[in-house]
């Protein structure tokens, strides 16, 4: 096994990563020398979306063979996995040794593949085989690959299609150098790389013992991925796939060279079933089980990979399922930048095509007046929000303040015609409202934008368009500019449209902006020519030209030889007269021989003559057999159509008979009438059976104390069914610290086969506590309506328990208690949880000075090693010597905890803590402060990448000498990942308080890197931190305690620098809570059902909601004695997530400190209130089918 695939540009990328200060994986150094095809390859970013798909989990043991300059294996290396990579070109090994060369868990060597694995230490968990297959016979790779895998090892294999779109198109394939050598199927003698359909590749991949695979496909190709698609992703429809695609081969390595457009030739397969088929490329994961698939490749329709971009703009999103879009990895994007980027946590997919896919089926068939009523739409959708410039406006490349051009909203600066989706009923939905510029953008730039771009891909894609004579991106660029009245705006501010186009570029990509307008110019201005698909005589046109070049080449060739001997052949020529005579009698002598053996050959040609007139009377016989067989199959043929014509005039009468008045009328009353007797004479009888259960799902969601009664004798002999019908699940912790007092959270769903669920309680100990139906689970209704299971779509169930403080161990046994509309009660019994008294944990430590005990608590998660080591210099510093710090690392890997043990080594006032188990910043400040040492008075938070002024805990220690504080903390000035000052304080767009309980509850305004607070209150009040939602912050639940168990005291100051940077887990924000909320009649709506598909406000309800009920739970638990009056107050809050009467009371108050932090709550609560009726309701199955 060898590799032989060198590019040439070895040399150049080992002499850049050796001289490059970020060598980390998507480095915006390394990205900025990308050139050409070569460098990109090696240098960009967009490489890394082939591992969108995949889980790599700390500590998986990896093998990259044919790792080539490292671009993989740092990625790989980076998420925690140790890495070998086996590299059999040496520069290649080189390079990727340097460019992992500070990652200790990566190790590379220069070896041929065969070497590497026999030398290696396995097993592993994965191998990965990218791009390397093509350049080995399988039957020797496959085998020692599969068996350096451990039981449960992966193996991901990146390759090209054999019968991908772009070979069919005519792409040159990279190995050869040619079109469709992969389409004659790789001829030669001598074996050269070649590449496999899908078919052929599974039966190799299963050969080797790899039976379980999954199968994705990324877009345009292996290489430099924008989309991957999941093989389920093609059953859902071209539709889908178009999409989430768009132009197959836009982007792809090394160009668009197909002789068509490709997204026109990918609709066309879609639409034959051909799409897998012929996607461009594969990404295999295949193993032994499917079980351990599960492990590495993630669940998912697709991934939408924004890899090319800097680290702080980049993005990966997933579609699931059920068509939601997630966002599963951005940056925090540039905070002192004009422009900004909004993340959406969820969206869904919205049904429809998008406008610039109509507009390329208006060009494609001429249709003018389409293609001026398509973009009518889109100029009316893209100024429906226009307004006046105001002299206020921010000004930024794309609002150069023109008194004369309407401004349109920040989050128009991207609209382009594919961000337009064409509905089923013909409403217009503007989609991927990613990007913000200012307070907004000029509104001949941006729709200037837009053109351009799709002129861009109309030319380059090959698209047909109405307009041949132009074959430059400009030319196409002015009639669209002619359709929608923007020509003078293109004539006048072309040089205007460059300069922010290159700008925003450079902001996002991070290249040179002059790099990035030369490439713009020189793109729009070169003539790409007549598609292929255009010029007459097509293949036979350019292969006869090519034929005429090889012909002039040889005559060019033959005539310089030809002057080159013409002296030697001269005289040669003189030479050969005396031998003419000679040749000339020895000719003669041919000719007579030749004479001879043409009177031979005419005797022959006689007898073959006789032959032929043997084998066509044989013909003729042979052609009146097929003449007779051909008449029986006419006959055969007559007699199938007379059947097939008896059979349609019979499915005729029986359409005429369905359609009949007396049938139709059957069908609307007398089959219902007879199904509701039957059903209440069943219902009566006590039979069970569908139709009294149906009768009882319509009389439960109208009255359920009807229902009950009426089904009282029914319920006993429908009793055994009822028990079958029943599903549920909950996720029930094994152990749950109480300490002086607690809330069990548990999560899950309930449905019946038969019936609707009327309410579900648990029994938890000697307490009944009633569940909160109604929450949002379509993946329970899409696993189970398939089999026949009822399920509405809100079958989720949540409870909150109150458990009470324990000073010893004990058990809290549960019961789940299901009432159906019937009146049937169900019970199911639960695990058992452990109650734990506390959490506690304190460490040993030798207290290094005298005065106040203060515990530094430090939360670390892979901490950037310059960033952390300012703050451990800053904490060092301080004035007041008497501290020690608990480092708790939340699973970072080995190299990060290494890091952080190197920084602090020989100083023992550090205490790290390594876990191999990651909570998040939630639990990991909880899990940092049970490991308080038992005698400290004082703990301080600590961030991993801030500044500490030098008397910071000096200040803060000053304010507790009034035993009444429990906390104190102060403002903070905000800086940037290079220490330069960014706002000089916190609060200066903020409003802040300290002193109403309440409020903090709802919106917190004490951030925990800021404050101190009494150790003795961590110990009997904050620990253990409640359960939490995904939207709690450790700080809120520290400084509500600390108020509610005595006073806070604010230092109007700053003490520490607050870092600002793309890696900080949390940031400032300026802005309302309740922006974009519904005002007046608005509030109808939301009650009545409007936005529906709000995501946000959907987290609002399961989270916020949530995160208030319960910490206003425990905190009353732990503190009802200390609270006095406020107390009923705070009771109410306990009740936000049923109850709306306290949201409207504050929300009528309209704090200014809360930000309208109960605006945003209430519009939550009142649009869940309002979708929890119809997420109960009982679904109609579909009937079967007629046929």
């Amino acid at each position: 096994m060898t590799i032989d695939y060198a590019d040439g540009a070895e040399s150049a990328v080992l002499a850049a990563l050796r001289s490059a200060h970020d060598v980390s994986a998507g480095s915006t150094e390394l990205s900025r020398l990308v050139e050409t095809w070569e460098t990109a390859y090696h240098f960009s970013p967009a490489r890394l979306g082939l591992l969108a798909p995949l889980r790599i989990a700390p500590g998986l043991r990896v093998v990259d063979l044919g790792c080539g300059s490292g671009v993989l294996s740092r990625a790989l290396g980076e998420a925690g996995a140790s890495v070998l990579g086996i590299e059999g070109v040496p520069d290649r090994a080189a390079a990727a040794a340097e460019r992992c060369r500070d990652l200790a868990d990566v190790r590379i060597v220069q070896a041929t593949l065969a070497d590497g694995l026999a030398g290696a230490a396995g097993p592993f968990d994965l191998a990965m085989v990218c791009g390397v297959l093509e350049y080995n016979d399988p039957a020797a790779l496959l085998p020692p690959v599969v068996n350096a895998l451990s039981d449960d090892g992966v193996v991901v294999l990146a390759i090209e299609n054999q019968l991908g779109l772009r070979y069919l198109l005519g792409g040159v394939e990279d190995h050869h150098d040619k079109a469709w050598v992969g389409l004659a199927d790789y001829p030669g003698a001598k074996r050269s790389p070649r590449t496999w359909t899908r078919q052929a590749l599974g039966e190799l991949l299963a050969g080797a013992g790899l039976t379980a695979q999954r199968w994705l496909f990324p877009y345009p190709d292996y290489k430099m991925p924008r989309v991957v698609l999941d093989e389920s992703a093609f059953r859902h429809g071209p539709e889908l796939v178009e999409k989430l695609v768009r132009d197959p081969l836009q982007s792809s390595f090394g160009g668009n060279d197909g002789v068509v457009s490709g997204r026109i030739a990918h609709r066309l397969a879609m639409a034959e079933g051909m799409g897998v088929s012929v996607a461009p490329s594969f990404l295999v994961v295949a193993s032994r089980s499917p079980e351990a698939l599960a492990k590495v490749a993630q669940p998912g329709l697709a991934w939408l990979i924004s890899g090319a971009r800097r680290p702080v703009w980049r993005r990966t999103r997933r579609v699931g399922a059920d068509h939601t879009l997630q966002t599963i990895h951005s940056g925090l994007g540039d905070s002192g930048s004009w422009l900004r980027q909004e993340h959406v946590v969820t969206e869904p997919l919205h049904p429809g095509r998008a406008l610039d896919a109509c507009l390329l089926d208006a060009m494609r068939t001429a249709d003018h007046d389409e293609l001026t009523r398509l973009f009518d739409v889109w100029r009316r959708t893209c100024t429906a929000r226009a307004r006046a410039l105001e002299p206020a406006d921010l000004a930024h490349p794309y609002l150069p303040h023109r008194d004369d051009v309407p401004v349109l909203p920040p989050d128009h600066l991207d609209v382009h015609p594919g961000n337009l989706i064409i509905g089923p009923d013909g409403s217009v939905t503007r989609v991927d409202l990613e990007w913000h510029a200012g307070q907004g953008v000029d509104a001949e730039l941006v729709m200037l934008r837009a053109l351009l771009e799709f002129a861009r891909e109309t030319v380059q894609g090959h698209a047909p368009h109405p307009w041949p004579d132009r074959t430059s991106v400009r030319g196409v660029l002015a009639e669209l500019c002619a359709l929608t009245g923007l020509t003078a705006a293109l004539e006048d501010r072309w040089a205007e449209l460059v300069a922010a186009e290159a700008a925003l570029q450079e902001q996002v990509t991070g290249h040179p902006a002059a790099r990035i307008a030369a490439a713009l110019e020189h793109d729009v201005d070169a003539d790409y020519g007549d598609p292929l698909w255009q010029l007459p005589g097509g293949m036979r046109r350019l292969r006869a030209d090519h034929d005429a070049f090889r012909a002039a080449e040889h005559e060019r060739d033959t005539a310089l030889r030809r002057e080159h001997h013409l002296t030697g052949e001269l005289t040669a020529h003189r030479e050969q007269v005396a031998d003419l005579t000679e040749r000339l009698a020895q000719a003669e002598h041919g000719l007579a021989m030749t004479r001879s053996e043409m009177d031979l050959k005419d005797d022959r040609i006689g007898q073959a003559f006789n032959d032929l007139t043997a084998a066509v009377a044989e013909a003729a016989a042979a052609w009146q057999a097929g003449e007779r067989t051909e008449a029986a199959r006419a006959a055969l043929d007559a007699e199938t159509a007379s059947l097939r014509d008896r059979l349609h005039r019979t499915r005729s009468r029986l359409d005429a008979l369905e359609n009949a008045k007396l049938v139709r009328v059957a069908h609307k009353s007398l089959w219902p009438a007879g199904r509701l007797v039957r059903g209440v004479r069943d219902l009566a009888l006590g039979r069970p059976g569908d139709e009294p259960d149906g009768l009882l799902r319509k009389l439960g969601q109208k009255s359920p104390g009807l229902t009950r009664k009426l089904a009282s004798r029914y319920r006993r002999s429908a009793g055994s069914a009822r028990e079958a019908g029943l599903h549920y699940d909950f996720q029930v912790p094994d152990t749950l610290p109480v300490g002086a007092g607690q809330v069990l959270e548990l999560d899950g769903w309930v449905t019946h086969a038969s019936l609707g669920v009327r309410a579900v309680s648990m029994r938890a100990g000697s307490r009944h506590v009633p569940g909160s139906l109604g929450h949002h689970r379509p993946d329970v209704a899409a696993a189970l309506r398939p089999g026949g299971v009822r399920v509405p779509d809100g079958s989720g169930v949540s409870f909150r328990i109150p458990v009470a403080g324990a000073d010893a161990p004990g058990r809290l046994a549960l019961t789940l208690v299901v009432e159906l509309v019937d009146g049937t009660t169900l019970t199911r019994q639960l695990p058992t949880v452990e109650l734990a008294p506390a959490n506690l944990a304190p460490s040993a430590v030798r207290w290094p000075s005298d005065g106040a005990k203060v515990a530094i608590c430090m939360a670390t998660y892979r901490p950037d090693p310059d960033f952390l080591a300012h703050q451990l210099d800053s904490i060092r510093a301080q004035k007041h010597p008497n501290w020690v710090c608990v480092i708790a690392d939340d699973a970072s890997g080995d190299e990060h905890v290494a890091t952080i043990r190197r920084l602090v080594d020989g100083d023992d006032r550090f205490v790290v803590l390594a876990h191999d188990e990651n909570v998040g910043f939630y639990r990991n400040f909880e899990r940092a402060m049970t490991h308080v040492p038992a005698d400290a008075q004082f703990v301080a938070l600590s961030d991993q990448d801030d500044v500490w002024d030098a008397d910071k805990l000096d200040t803060l220690l000053e304010r507790f000498d009034d035993p009444a504080v429990t906390l104190a903390y102060a403002d903070m000035r905000l800086i940037d990942e290079h220490d330069e000052v960014v706002a000089s304080s916190f609060w200066r767009h903020r409003h802040n308080q300290w002193t109403d309980l309440d409020a903090l509850l709802l919106l917190n305004t004490v951030t925990g890197a800021a404050a101190m607070v009494r150790a003795d209150v961590v110990r009997d009040l904050v620990l253990p931190f409640p359960p939490g939602t995904p939207s709690a912050f450790h700080d809120q639940w520290i400084a509500a305690t600390a108020m509610a168990a005595g006073r806070l005291e604010f230092v109007d100051r700053p003490l520490h620098s607050y870092r600002q940077h793309g890696g900080a887990i949390t940031g400032r924000r300026d802005n309302r809570l309740d922006d974009g909320l519904p005002t007046g009649l608005g509030w109808l709506g939301l009650a009545m059902g409007a936005r529906r598909d709000d995501a946000e406000l959907e987290a609002v309800a399961e989270y916020e909601l949530r995160r208030v009920a319960q910490f206003t739970t425990v905190l009353l638990m732990r503190t009802w004695h200390r609270l006095g009056d406020v107390r009923e107050k705070l009771a109410e809050l306990t009740r936000v997530e049923r109850d709306l009467t306290p949201l409207v009371r504050r929300a009528r108050a309209d704090r200014q400190e809360t930000a309208g932090a109960e605006r945003r709550l209430l519009a939550a609560a009142v649009r869940w209130k309002s979708l929890r009726g119809k997420r109960l309701r009982i679904p109609v199955l579909p009937p079967h089918p007629v046929d």
